[in-house]
């Protein structure tokens, strides 16, 4: 019964894909994402410490990270995201220690609050990294006012 329950458990983190964990991870961790210490302290704590752990892993699987080290073309090779990967997993995995006591602040503090103003400057950026993303190959077509039959604005 404990496999079947702990199965369960992990089926939703399967599902849901890496790039969300990560970047969930890294939201838990600083304070600029409007969480407090009640959050970031435990999630960091546990990201270290599974760092830590994992660093003893790395040199475990040295073996195997040097084949996949000289698999990649040598353009694209990255020593670090290759040998230090299961440190990174770990501490990733280990900062979801605080997701918990996220939880229990969304719930009782930030569900509440209204969200922070945005500084021109951010309103800038944000602007910015929107019209870069490439929505301008769809022309816009104004709707407002119509065309008159005789050609606009006559």
């Amino acid at each position: 019964m404990t496999a079947r329950a702990g199965a369960a458990l992990l089926l939703p983190a399967l599902l849901c894909g890496c790039s969300s964990v990560v970047q969930y991870t890294g939201e838990i961790v600083d304070r600029h994402h409007g969480r407090t210490w009640f959050t970031r302290l435990p999630a960091t704590v546990g990201g270290s410490v599974g760092f830590l752990v994992g660093i003893p892993v790395d040199v475990a699987v040295m073996p195997v990270s040097w084949i996949a080290y000289r698999s990649q073309p040598k353009e694209t090779r990255d020593v670090l995201s290759v040998f230090m990967f299961p440190s990174f997993v770990l501490w990733r995995t280990c900062a979801l220690v605080g997701a918990p006591f996220d939880g229990v602040e969304w719930l009782v503090w930030r569900s509440w609050q209204a969200p922070p103003a945005l500084t021109p400057e951010e309103r800038e950026a944000a602007e910015r990294a929107w019209d870069e993303m490439g929505w301008s190959r769809y022309p816009v077509v104004p709707i407002h006012p119509p065309e008159r039959a005789d050609g606009p604005g006559r």
